[in-house]
Parts: C-alpha cells; structure tokens; sequence
C-alpha cells in the first residue's frame, strides 16, 4: 500500500513538472520581444542656433527697413558738386574775377579736403595768377601785376597744406609787390611833375589800393586833387 502511494505521488509530482514548464512555454510564446532603438541620438539644439534660426525665419523690422530703403551712395552726389563748382571758379577765372575763382576753390576744398582732382585744379589756378602778374611785370604794367602780387599774398594763409606744391613762396611774392609799389610811385610823381594830375592822380589811388597804409602817397595825392580842383575852377 505504500509503494502504491509512492507511485502515485511519483506520477502527480512528474505532471504536475510537466505542467509548470507547458505554462512557462505559452508566456514566452504570447510576450513580444523589446525592439532595441538602433536610431542616432538627437543631438540637443544650441540656443543660440535657434535663435539664430528663428531670426533668419522671422526678419525684425528694422532689417525689413534696410531691405526696403537702401542707403544711396553719395560720392556721386559729391562728385557732381565738385565739379560744378570747379567749372564756377573756372570761369571766374576767364573773366579775370581771380579773388572769385580763389574763394569758390576754398570753399570746396574744405568741404572734400580728400579730393585730390579738385586740389590740382586749385594749385593750377594758383598758379595761372602767379604767371599773369609775372607777364605784366615784365610788360612794366606794375599796377595789373601788384594788384595780382597782392591777391596772392593775401591769400596765401588760405594755401596752408599744399604751399609745398607751388612754385613760389610768400617772400618772392613779397619782394615783387614791393618793386612793384616803388615803380608805380615813381610814375606817378613822373606824371605829376610833367604836369598831368589826372594821370598821377589815377596811379596814387591805385597804388593806395594795394598799399592802404603808405601815407605819403595819401599826402601827395591831397595835394594833386586840390590843385586839380583849383585848376577847374580858373577855367
């Protein structure tokens, strides 16, 4: 009887091994496998690169600005009013209106101080004047040529920066006025003392106009206008 119950317990214990490893099969069957995730891994976005983006997506209004209002050049603009007024002072120039010529060339030149054309057409300008006194001196019309030696010489502070490019400087301007003052007096008492007034009258007033300040030549010229007068008036 107990080798039956052996038996019997033998056999319950193989089924009920059979059993557990029937059940551990089905759950192994019915769960799906984990898929392994073999994708790259999202490299996180900088923050300055999504501002950057969101920047290039969404332009701000002042870069709308700038797209729709261009800034115009204007070197075309300053080229157009050199040389208009290059082409004034020229003509100044032609007409001997040399103290025009010489302000309108100041003026642009300091305006474009870097605009080397203009600056060339000013030294040459310069230097036209220097050559017309220069023919008038040697034609001994010493009133043309003090009046164009005395131009200059004024004017020379306002050569500053470039005196260097001219081919003369203030004492030969200088020298040459002061010859040219001597000859004009000197006609002027050659006509007075020939006895024509109105001619030694019309040098004095023209050398008072290139030297204010010569006040014997003030005196002499008193002098001959008073004699004019009382000439006039026994006729």
């Amino acid at each position: 009887m107990t080798n039956f119950r052996m038996s019997i317990l033998l056999v319950l214990i193989l089924m009920l091994s059979l059993i557990i490893q029937s059940c551990a099969g089905v759950k192994t069957w019915i769960l799906p496998k984990r898929s392994i995730n073999t994708s790259a891994p999202v490299t996180p976005t900088s923050n300055k690169s999504t501002q950057a983006s969101a920047k290039t997506a969404n332009p701000t209004k002042k870069d709308s600005f700038k797209k729709s209002h261009p800034v115009k050049p204007t070197s075309q603009k300053s080229n157009q009013a050199s040389a208009n007024a290059a082409n004034l002072a020229k003509k100044h120039m032609e007409a001997g209106e040399y103290q025009k010529a010489i302000d309108v060339y100041n003026v642009e030149c300091r305006k474009h101080p870097h605009d080397q054309s203009l600056l060339r057409e000013y030294v040459q300008a310069i230097e036209d004047i220097k050559l017309v006194a220069d023919k008038a001196l040697d034609k001994e019309q010493f009133v043309s040529a003090g009046r164009n030696y005395n131009l200059l010489l004024k004017n020379y502070p306002h050569f500053n920066g470039f005196d260097k490019d001219l081919s003369f400087k203030s004492i030969h301007l200088n020298e040459k006025l002061c010859y040219c003052k001597k000859a004009i007096s000197k006609q002027g008492f050659q006509e007075y003392r020939k006895g024509n007034l109105n001619m030694a009258i019309v040098l004095w007033e023209d050398l008072l106009a290139i030297d204010p300040h010569n006040t014997d030549i003030k005196a002499s010229l008193r002098t001959a206008k008073l004699q004019q007068k009382n000439l006039e008036e026994k006729e």
